[in-house]
């Protein structure tokens, strides 16, 4: 008879691949592994330059890292070329200037240019409590 759902002893606490994990802390730590039967979880604690140098090792090692989480890895960021950090290029002489002529041109008509429109009525703005208290003169 069987009582509950938990999975078998054997694959109990493993990772979902079916290897077991082993926290790593620092670079050491990897030779202890066993690339065939378990994983590699980088601790929470540990910083991104001894992470890089975990990932190195294990990369050598042919370890999996379960979660490598690098925001910026120091190898992998190519560097810019010199051309690409100079200054954009201001406009040259070679555009012709606009005239005042051509800017105030529009498409509407003399007449309906002149045309105003009546004004909308404002509705008085709403006075709070103290606005009143105070040009009452209370």
């Amino acid at each position: 008879m069987k009582i509950g759902y938990s999975r078998p002893k054997a694959t109990r606490g493993n990772h979902p691949s079916g290897l077991s994990e082993v926290i790593v802390h620092r670079p050491k730590d990897l030779e202890k592994i066993d690339p065939h039967k378990q994983v590699a979880r980088i601790a929470h604690t540990v910083g991104e330059n001894k992470r890089v140098q975990i990932l190195e090792e294990a990369k050598k090692a042919n370890i999996t890292v379960l979660n490598p989480g690098l925001k910026k890895p120091a190898e992998a960021l190519p560097e810019a070329p010199p051309e690409a950090t100079t200054e954009p290029e201001t406009a040259t002489a070679t555009e012709e200037p606009t005239t005042s002529t051509e800017t105030e041109e529009t498409n509407e008509p003399a007449d309906r240019a002149d045309e105003t429109v009546a004004p909308t009525e404002e509705k008085p703005e709403k006075q709070s409590a103290k606005d009143k208290k105070k040009r009452s003169g209370e």
